[in-house]
């Protein structure tokens, strides 16, 4: 996993369930309520590789290779 991957998934949990612009790679965004938790394995924490934004009612799930920026919104 890449410094910038980690970095990316770090801002995700930090925002999660917060109002956020996700920028996407190609320069499309979502606005709206971030979804991404960790999850407990034994001895460790796996952080999963997409997370969820819903935009009007709708969900959207992005893969975290997709996202150039995380920003509160």
């Amino acid at each position: 996993m890449s410094d910038y991957t980690q970095a990316i998934k770090d801002r995700a949990l930090a925002l999660n369930g917060t109002a956020v612009v996700v920028n996407l790679v190609g320069g499309q965004s979502l606005s709206g309520t971030l979804a991404y938790a960790t999850a407990q394995a034994y001895y460790s924490t796996t952080y999963p590789d997409v997370l969820t934004v819903t935009v009007t009612g709708k969900a959207h799930t992005v893969r975290l290779d997709h996202v150039s920026a995380i920003g509160q919104g």
